[in-house]
């Protein structure tokens, strides 16, 4: 019989009953060095095939996992997120600092560097080559003394998995920040015969020409209101860099200088980035543009959301990011900094290589209007990230303006126009940690009352009455506060007569925390637990991030496909090493031969 061929069971066991099983002398047979474990499969008692996880079940379809919609708050569009597809060319916030863009036109783009096993990598990009790419991936079946060694690494150190990302380095206690920044003006050696900005002081960009005396401009990246940002090659070290070029308006200039400060003092701070925040290259004068380089990374955690159809991150990842986002808003704090505008798109993946897993699920949301499902999901296969764009930064001693935030992630004290400090990064770090969690923004509004509202049911509680008392003091004393009238006999007058329809059944519909994360695990509670003391109105008793990087939920382990696609990462680049070791010795073997 050859050798391929199966044997039915009852000639099996025919042959097993005229033939006895010869005991086999493993010693002998391994030359006196006999293995640690041996695993031995008879025909007589085999186990049936192991079933694939649900996760990695192959064949996996050729479309992107895209996420479905069964039922959407049509009527009530202008309260999701919108997001611009109309312009080639990605858009900024007015305070953006040129480390993004929405494209994921980095050195490599997210196709190139999807994982080989992704499926949806060809939609990307369609002139990406995705050549012999496969379209699931099998979970390996570990041994007993394997799986073992894996959990017993797994949970050393004091924070499990997460120990890779490091604890929490304060900067040096004498460090004072930069006063002023010399920006160095750059000679235009090469006088151009032909007009160097628009009539609204933005840069014109030329692709292959020169930037200063270091830098050859590649390409647009994006624009705002600040100026643009292009794609950069540095002539001295042959790396891309990205460069925001500052519109050449006196009040954009004069607020990169600022936003200078803040970057020079978290470099001299942190030289060696332990705590993730963007570092500033250079900084240049040119034809009358300040320039600000820095590194050029990947795609945002928003674009990441996006592409992958806005399915959520799994729980090992959002807990990753908290505690990477906490040592830089720690480290922001004891430098007396305040980011202010602390938002997905402002946080950067170091890579953006992702391993697809079947999800088949709804998708938690936030709120009752939303129902959503998907059936498969984007896996990073590394949660790094750096915190960007301080172009609205502030020293803690500094003018404060009265409005700072991105609307979403606007903490209640600056709608209530009381003031506001450290703990309003927080409270943004909190939605930002739902909004990872449902794949879609907490807060979906653009009107102060209702966003109140919209607190106090997720929350589950009202405004604290020593708050509304701080708010009538400010209407008192004759300062411009539209506060006050939001509130009546002590308590949010939320809906007014002439509230919309609409607006009262979004906010009605708005889920509790505990709602949007049942707490039915350990790692639910704790998650829950540490939501809840960051969403605390009042900014004096909300949890500070040195406060949070010390919770429990930092212990708490969870397998899912976070940690299964940082198992194939870790694979991955073993693989990788061992294949660059096996090269260098053939290069060396082949250097002896000559």
């Amino acid at each position: 019989m050859p050798p391929h061929a199966s044997v039915g069971q009852d000639d099996a066991s025919s042959e097993q009953g005229s033939r006895p099983r010869k005991q086999v002398d493993w010693i002998k047979f391994f030359g006196g060095k006999p293995p640690t474990e041996i695993i031995e499969i008879h025909d007589d008692d085999s186990p049936p095939p192991p079933q694939p996880p649900p996760h990695s079940q192959p064949p996996l379809p050729p479309p992107p996992p895209h996420a479905s919609s069964s039922s959407y708050n049509t009527q009530h569009v202008d309260k999701r997120r919108r997001v611009d597809a109309a312009s080639d060319i990605p858009t900024y916030s007015t305070t953006n600092t040129p480390y993004s863009y929405s494209n994921g036109a980095s050195t490599e783009s997210l196709a190139a560097t999807t994982a080989p096993t992704s499926i949806g990598s060809q939609a990307s990009s369609s002139t990406t080559r995705l050549d012999n790419t496969q379209t699931g991936q099998k979970r390996k079946r570990p041994t007993r003394n394997t799986e073992a060694e894996r959990k017993k690494q797994e949970k050393s150190g004091p924070r499990g998995y997460l120990a890779e990302y490091g604890e929490y380095i304060p900067p040096p206690k004498q460090h004072k920040k930069q006063r002023e920044v010399i920006v160095p003006h750059v000679t235009d050696r090469h006088k151009a015969t032909e007009k160097v900005d628009d009539d609204d002081g933005h840069y014109i960009v030329h692709e292959n020409s020169r930037l200063g005396d270091r830098y050859s401009l590649m390409k647009l990246l994006g624009q705002g209101t600040f100026g643009k940002v292009v794609q950069a090659l540095d002539i001295k070290t042959r790396k891309e860099v990205a460069v925001k070029i500052i519109r050449a308006v006196p009040k954009y200039r004069d607020a990169s200088r600022i936003e200078l400060r803040v970057l020079h003092t978290l470099r001299t701070a942190d030289e060696q980035n332990r705590n993730r925040c963007i570092q500033l290259r250079d900084c240049f004068d040119w034809r009358g543009h300040i320039c600000i380089v820095t590194p050029l990374l990947g795609l945002s955690v928003f674009d990441f959301l996006k592409q992958g159809g806005f399915v959520p991150f799994p729980g090992s990842h959002i807990q990753a990011f908290a505690k990477q986002l906490l040592g830089s808003i720690a480290f922001l704090h004891d430098l007396h900094l305040i980011h202010t505008d602390l938002k997905p798109e402002n946080i950067l993946l170091l890579n953006a290589t992702y391993q697809t897993f079947t999800y088949n699920r709804n998708i938690p949301s936030s709120s009752q209007l939303t129902a959503r499902n998907a059936k498969f999901r984007r896996v990073l296969l590394g949660p790094q990230i750096n915190l960007i764009d301080f172009g609205s930064a502030t020293f803690d001693d500094e003018y404060h303006s009265s409005v700072v935030s991105t609307r979403h992630y606007r903490a209640p004290e600056i709608i209530l126009g009381i003031g506001w400090s450290h703990p309003i990064d927080l409270w943004s770090l909190g939605c930002i940690l739902v909004e990872c969690w449902t794949g879609d923004a907490l807060f979906q509004t653009h009107d102060c009352c209702e966003h109140l509202a919209m607190m106090e049911a997720v929350i589950g509680q009202a405004i604290d009455k020593s708050l509304i008392r701080e708010v009538s003091k400010h209407s008192k004393r004759g300062d411009r506060n539209s506060a006050s009238r939001f509130f009546k006999n002590g308590h949010l007058a939320y809906p007014f007569p002439d509230t919309p329809r609409q607006s009262k059944k979004f906010v009605r519909s708005m889920k509790r925390l505990e709602e949007t994360i049942p707490p039915t695990t350990q790692f639910n509670k704790l998650f829950l637990d540490l939501l809840r003391k960051i969403f605390v109105y009042d900014p004096k008793k909300r949890i500070t991030a040195h406060e949070a990087l010390k919770h429990p939920w930092f212990d708490e382990i969870v397998e899912d496909d976070g940690t299964e696609a940082g198992r194939i990462r870790v694979e991955r680049e073993r693989m990788a090493q061992r294949a660059e070791q096996e090269r260098l010795q053939i290069e060396a073997s082949l250097l002896r031969r000559r």
